[in-house]
């Protein structure tokens, strides 16, 4: 019973049935060959390797060599608390990522989801709809060839014709395409130093935001994020200005 809860408590900690018989075997024995191993812990001698294995990418056991033959050693088990710790690590990594999907699963966020790059170029023509500034960051430097020239000049003509600002931050790989939009009326265009370079994309026009993610090699796996809130695109916007402020204008 006592052997069973152990085994239970480190199958919580993410140890496999196995994994956990391995481990308890080697701390009763200090150390053991493979053989002793499968023969304490009652793990079949092939699957011996394979625990052992991930049991040292957790840091729970060590190998020496003892009168030519080679043993294993179960660390503390204060080491088992280093899974606990990397487990919050880990969490605290991914946590402001859920606590945002929690506020946009709000009834008050309207938040949708498209694939493909048709949308995006769907949503550009609805910003021309809206007739407010538009902003758009992080620009991949192939980006131009997923949504086409010719799209995009005929989007330009537009926006132009009614007067609608655009602004853009590119990473510096793209300064072709930077120089080319100064060139137009209503446009702007800077980049970030390279180290800013990412493909996912972010563009904010009235009170709706979408991130583009880019899929540089498959444009049907490019992902559109879009979500309609005046809070949220406000604090897009004030972030935007901000890299704006660091961005360069093209010497």
């Amino acid at each position: 019973m006592v052997e069973e809860m152990k085994e239970e408590i480190l199958a919580e900690l993410g140890l496999s049935k196995n994994e956990s018989k391995i481990y308890l075997s080697l701390l009763e024995q200090g150390s053991a060959t493979i053989t002793k191993i499968a023969e304490t812990s009652g793990v079949h001698r092939v699957n011996v390797y394979d625990s052992l294995g991930r049991l040292r990418e957790k840091g729970l056991v060590g190998e020496m060599s003892q009168n030519g033959k080679r043993e294993y050693q179960a660390a503390p088990p204060e080491a088992l608390k280093n899974i606990l710790r990397e487990k919050e690590r880990k969490l605290n990594q991914v946590m402001p990522q859920l606590e945002l999907f929690q506020r946009l699963t709000d009834k008050k966020y309207q938040v949708e989801v498209y694939e493909g790059i048709s949308y995006l170029r769907n949503l550009f023509l609805h910003f021309l709809e809206i007739k407010q500034d538009i902003l758009i960051s992080d620009v991949p430097v192939f980006a131009l060839q997923h949504i086409g020239a010719d799209f995009q000049n005929s989007f330009h003509e537009r926006r132009i014709k009614q007067k609608q600002k655009m602004y853009h931050i590119y990473s510096k790989e793209a300064m072709e395409r930077i120089k080319h939009l100064n060139t137009l009326a209503f446009t702007e265009a800077r980049h970030l130093d390279q180290e800013y370079s990412h493909n996912a994309s972010t563009l904010v026009c009235g009170e709706e935001v979408a991130i583009h993610i880019f899929h540089e090699k498959n444009e049907k796996k490019n992902l559109t994020i879009v979500m309609n809130n005046p809070q949220i695109a406000d604090t897009y916007k004030n972030h935007f200005f901000i890299l704006w402020e660091r961005a360069k204008k093209p010497s």
